[in-house]
């Protein structure tokens, strides 16, 4: 016989689906809430993201509007040497900075001494923003923003000139030609003036004037431009009268003898300082000679008229040579192992030399230079009697860079003609107050052929104890180098002040 077995609900029963839709509406409560909170915390991200924006745009004001607009009314001989804070203020409507912080970079051989190559220096300022916060609190994010900037130098101009003019012959324009190529920035407070002879001069970086334009009667274009497009009305560059920085450097080291005349010899490691009664031939085993290390680095200062010739090594040596009187460059000065045609300096050079006279410079006209046509064409490769090899930072604050004995009708000088003397090797840069001939058309053409390129270590090193550009108000120049920092800081990072990083 089939059973058929039947359950018959209870009340227990009934308490089991009782308590199953309480779990499932306390899931339902639970989730709901869950999804709340969610909405809730993403509102406060989005709120706190936001905020962290207006945070770093607070710290960015405080950077511009507080830190480098200070920076930018110093005086250069009176920067900062240790870390100085400015005060903060409000950013309408969005938060405010504050600890605005100027402090100095230093980047060469010992910080903190004046063998540090580049001037670096870092602003940086803390935005903060409050916001609304669970229960009725007030959140604070905060962001820091930093700016690195370098001190402009001398050396940070390829060609840099206050007077487009010459000296010797008051009045007379010294041009840009098609042969001349400019590798590096390139600055006049004058008429720059340019000539279409063999083609367009070539610009490969920028090209800046004071003047509203190019010099009137040169072409436009003026030059072939590579590096972009030339800058007007650009601030003057200021060239003090005197060598004020390396003068008065406790580092430096001066040396003047009345009724004596002096010759630098560059050897290896050491320069070889000479002196002799002026006037009477020199004699290296007459005159009287002091030995100088060039490791790391060495500033010299000579108060009388100098010569100057030889070759340090590639790495680890720096030097700085100044003089109040005439420089005259007798023979190449440069770093060992340079290229003698392309001026292509060895793989891996460290060393650096500088060179400011108060006077004039002058490429002395002997046989080591190509004195009497040394061939009478720019391509022999008799280097040893011919051209003449830079690789250095001139400066002349007095006069000009020039080459001597021009075969005029005023120089006793007479030489052969052609009286081509090869080529002027340059990797460096020059500053000059009066633009200096370096090639004449006198004798079917006197002196020599530039070959002139910028060293583009020059960028972030400087020779030491160098001279720092200014405007005319002796208020620093200066170059934007980086927003943010190159990697994370933990010390931000753990105080919840994050930076843009690059």
């Amino acid at each position: 016989m089939n059973r058929t077995s039947q359950h018959n609900a209870t009340r227990r029963d009934g308490g089991y689906v009782m308590v199953a839709m309480f779990a499932l509406v306390l899931a339902l409560l639970g989730t709901g809430i869950a999804f709340m909170q969610w909405a809730t915390d993403e509102t406060y991200q989005g709120e706190h993201a936001y905020a962290a924006m207006q945070a770093y745009y607070c710290a960015q004001s405080g950077v511009i509007e507080k830190g480098l607009t200070w920076f930018s009314q110093q005086q250069e001989g009176l920067l900062p040497s240790s870390s100085i804070t400015l005060g903060g203020a409000s950013v309408a409507d969005v938060g405010r900075y504050d600890n605005v912080t100027i402090e100095p970079v230093f980047a060469g051989t010992g910080g903190g001494d004046n063998f540090s190559f580049s001037k670096n220096y870092r602003i940086s300022a803390v935005g903060e923003v409050e916001v609304p916060w669970q229960k009725d609190d007030v959140h604070k994010v905060v962001r820091k923003a930093v700016l690195y900037v370098q001190v402009r130098s001398f050396v940070d101009y390829m060609y840099l000139t206050d007077k487009e003019t010459s000296l010797t012959f008051e009045g007379d324009i010294i041009r840009f030609f098609g042969r001349d190529t400019l590798w590096g920035r390139t600055h006049s407070n004058d008429w720059i003036a340019t000539q279409n002879v063999g083609g367009l001069p070539v610009a490969y970086d920028i090209v800046s004037t004071a003047k509203v334009g190019f010099r009137p009667g040169s072409p436009n274009p003026a030059f072939r431009f590579l590096g972009g497009d030339p800058v007007f009305n650009h601030p003057i560059v200021l060239l003090p009268e005197l060598a004020g920085p390396l003068r008065d450097d406790p580092l430096t080291q001066h040396f003047e003898q009345d009724g004596e005349e002096w010759r630098c010899r560059l050897r290896g490691r050491n320069a070889l300082l000479y002196h002799w009664p002026e006037g009477t031939d020199f004699d290296s085993l007459e005159a009287s000679s002091i030995s100088i290390p060039l490791s790391p680095a060495a500033c010299i200062f000579v108060h009388g008229r100098l010569e100057i010739e030889g070759a340090i090594e590639p790495e680890g040596c720096k030097v700085t040579i100044g003089c109040s009187e005439n420089i005259w460059l007798i023979d190449d000065v440069k770093i060992s192992g340079t290229n003698v045609v392309t001026g292509d300096l060895p793989a891996g050079a460290t060393s650096m030399i500088g060179i400011v006279g108060e006077k004039w410079v002058y490429i002395d006209n002997t046989i080591a230079n190509g004195r009497e046509d040394c061939g009478g064409n720019h391509n022999v490769t008799n280097q040893a009697g011919c051209h003449i090899v830079l690789t250095c930072a001139i400066v002349v604050l007095g006069q000009s860079f020039q080459f001597h004995q021009m075969n005029d009708v005023f120089d006793p000088y007479v030489g052969p003609s052609p009286d081509e003397r090869g080529n002027i090797v340059m990797t460096g840069s020059i500053t000059q107050r009066w633009r200096g001939y370096v090639h004449r058309s006198n004798h079917g053409g006197t002196g020599y052929n530039k070959v002139y390129h910028y060293d583009k270590r020059f960028l972030a090193q400087r020779p030491p104890c160098f001279l720092g550009a200014t405007d005319q108000d002796g208020r620093v120049l200066y170059n934007i180098v980086q927003w943010g920092q190159a990697s994370e800081d933990p010390v931000e990072v753990a105080h919840d002040r994050r930076v843009r990083y690059n």
